[in-house]
């Protein structure tokens, strides 16, 4: 006798959802486009993963009959969207097919057996600590765009750093990303429980992985997580996230960081920064954003050109009494780090006409950018 059960319609979404950027990945396994239904008495257990990510929730349904099956996690998941039934019911027939029965509307669906999908990780729920939601989503927020792409050529920047540090008597988290061509840096004060939290050496969560968490954090006011030698853990009332870790080396990145002086510094308005880089956005070439930043007696000029288009020009007041400064920059880069900070006032420490800009900001504490500059 196979599973038959009655589920809400937004508890079957809510879930299915969440499993589709881990189970729509091309695999070589074609069960791990499926997600593991697990009927028991009082709720279902949906598991899906690409052996990279997992993710495992439990959700109330009525239930009648028990059972265990894999379902086409997309076909699940375009049913429960389109349909209009406040209850879902789901039986299964004979040679592993289900019937789903939504308000008027029927549908058999063709299910694999349990057998060939992939063991869910074990994991220690004694080493987990419990930390703010929001705190995390921030930490991946800050830093989630400027982690490269696979295509890079450092394979260890294609992940974030996950570090931990005391100073005095605060604790923090610290999450640094860098594709190579900037690096970004951001701490949140934490309580003493991530006193217990053990970090790798080297922890380093690759992209997607970084992507799953934030969408875990949403909707939630707090998260339990671990780290362990292979593996993160994030962990809710009714879910959880197993990410696997990559290895390697992260770069020197405070290195990097103290080699940028701090003692020529711009005070700019960051809004209207940000403003008057997607204006001049609109004019740069495709592939590298290039634009011309001209600074001199308390005046920024901005310009860029494109070949097939014409030009671009953007002038604002900015507080500087430097030497005049004339760079480079990919124009993408600023407008990344300038939506994510807060505050209205930014500085830009930048030291001659081939150096970085180190951004920062006093209303946007824990948040560090490093721009390295192009040549035009």
């Amino acid at each position: 006798m196979g599973f038959h059960f009655n589920i809400a319609r937004d508890d079957l979404l809510r879930a299915i959802s969440a499993q589709q950027n881990i189970t729509s990945k091309k695999g070589t396994m074609a069960i791990l486009s499926n997600v593991l239904m697990e009927v028991h008495p009082e709720n279902i257990t949906f598991t899906g993963t690409d052996l990279e990510i997992g993710l495992r929730q439990t959700v109330p349904a009525e239930i009648f009959e028990q059972g265990i099956l894999t379902l086409p996690a997309k076909k699940l998941f375009e049913l429960a969207r389109e349909s209009s039934s406040e209850v879902i019911s789901f039986k299964e027939q004979d040679n592993n097919w289900v019937e789903i029965t939504a308000g008027s509307s029927l549908y058999r669906l063709a299910g694999m057996v349990s057998d060939e999908f992939p063991s869910f990780p074990d994991y220690d729920a004694e080493a987990m600590v419990e930390i703010d939601a929001a705190i995390v989503a921030e930490l991946v927020d800050k830093t989630i765009f400027s982690i490269a792409h696979d295509k890079e050529n450092m394979y260890s920047l294609t992940a974030a750093l996950l570090q931990k540090f005391e100073d005095g008597e605060h604790r923090y988290l610290k999450m640094v990303s860098s594709d190579g061509h900037r690096l970004t840096i951001m701490s949140r004060e934490v309580g003493e429980q991530v006193d217990s939290l053990q970090l790798n050496p080297v922890t380093l969560v690759p992209r997607r992985g970084i992507q799953e968490i934030r969408r875990f954090c949403e909707e939630r006011d707090t998260v339990s997580l671990g780290i362990e030698p292979k593996q993160a853990v994030l962990k809710s009332d009714d879910s959880l996230l197993i990410i696997r870790l990559m290895e390697g080396e992260f770069p020197d990145y405070q290195r990097i960081i103290d080699s940028v002086p701090r003692d020529n510094i711009i005070t700019i308005d960051r809004l209207r920064f940000l403003e008057g880089l997607k204006r001049i956005n609109l004019f740069t070439e495709d592939v590298f954003h290039a634009i011309r930043i001209d600074i001199d007696d308390n005046t920024l000029v901005l310009t860029s050109q494109n070949a097939d288009f014409g030009s671009a020009r953007d002038e604002f007041q900015v507080s500087y009494a430097g030497d005049p400064l004339s760079l480079g920059f990919n124009c993408r880069y600023f407008i990344d780090a300038l939506q994510v900070m807060e505050g209205d006032i930014v500085e830009a420490s930048i030291n001659s006409n081939e150096s970085p800009c180190l951004l920062t900001s006093e209303e946007d504490e824990g948040f560090l950018s490093i721009i390295m500059p192009m040549k035009l």
